[in-house]
């Protein structure tokens, strides 16, 4: 498990991020979303596309000639569950498409980097580009600065 942050800020950011783990756990865990492909990145990691019928998509599902596939399906959502309640792998973002989405989930079990809920980087970048919006669309600053 990764160090909590220091501030009750990015602690509520991380847990909410960690809860969106352990939701998509559940999900798995109940079959209501599976593994349904990969995306290989060029630094040589993978991420998991997750979806079901709860995402807008058909659950994938094994060959009726082969019984087993749907047993080799079940046990890799397991494994995938079982890492994310490891804190291995986590929810990174979604892949929208039309009319459906898919969670994707990756980390340092598939190669990538921890990706971290809360980053000073990102606190500063919104910020400047608030600042940004605000001077090329002409519009008042309503909003207090931090």
């Amino acid at each position: 498990m990764a160090k909590w942050g220091k501030n009750r800020f990015e602690k509520s950011v991380q847990a909410i991020h960690r809860t969106l783990d352990l939701i998509t756990v559940v999900l798995l865990l109940t079959g209501q979303i599976t593994i349904g492909g990969v995306f290989i990145t060029t630094e040589g990691g993978f991420s998991l596309s997750l979806r079901g019928a709860i995402t807008g998509s058909a659950r994938s599902i094994g060959i009726e000639t082969v019984p087993q596939a749907n047993l080799v399906l079940d046990a890799a959502d397991a494994i995938a569950a079982l890492l994310l309640i490891l804190d291995q792998i986590n929810v990174i973002g979604t892949f929208i498409t039309n009319g459906s989405f898919t969670i994707v989930v990756s980390g340092p079990a598939f190669g990538e980097e921890k990706r971290v809920a809360y980053s000073p980087d990102a606190r500063k970048f919104f910020s400047e580009f608030k600042d940004h919006v605000f001077e090329k669309c002409r519009v008042q600053k309503h909003f207090p600065r931090r």
